[in-house]
């Protein structure tokens, strides 16, 4: 059953925010069937990205880790490459870390942690590109 939260974390996906420096968050998230490996019931890829689309760190669910049955799991920051176990607790605590993630990053590069409200958008992505990323 999805509750108010499950609800409103399906609310953002294709929905892509701009920070004042130009970085951009993007959010994918679909409801899915519930798995071993999926057990909350949604795929997701919450993502950071630099002003020329490089990712610099993201949340997802979209591939398993090595000696890991849970698919749960993020990208550090500069570092993607580099993956590890996230404990998802629920679809509030998921935005909130994602976003303290960002905020951390911005910190750490002595960027302003401001969002550009005239630039925020609904992607326009095709079904087929969102099952790839997801994978």
């Amino acid at each position: 059953m999805r509750d108010e939260p499950f609800e409103r974390l399906l609310d953002y996906h294709r929905r892509r925010y701009w920070l004042l420096n130009g970085w951009s968050l993007r959010f994918r998230v679909i409801a899915v069937e519930i798995t071993e490996v999926r057990p909350h019931g949604i795929r997701y890829s919450l993502t950071l990205h630099d002003t020329d689309g490089t990712r610099l760190l993201g949340f997802d669910n979209a591939h398993g880790i090595p000696r890991q049955l849970k698919h749960d799991h993020q990208h550090r920051f500069r570092k993607t490459h580099e993956v590890v176990p996230y404990e998802f607790r629920g679809a509030d605590e998921l935005l909130v870390d994602f976003f303290a993630a960002v905020e951390r990053a911005c910190t750490h590069e002595d960027v302003e942690f401001a969002f550009d409200d005239e630039l925020t958008d609904l992607e326009e992505v095709e079904m087929d590109y969102v099952q790839e990323e997801l994978d």
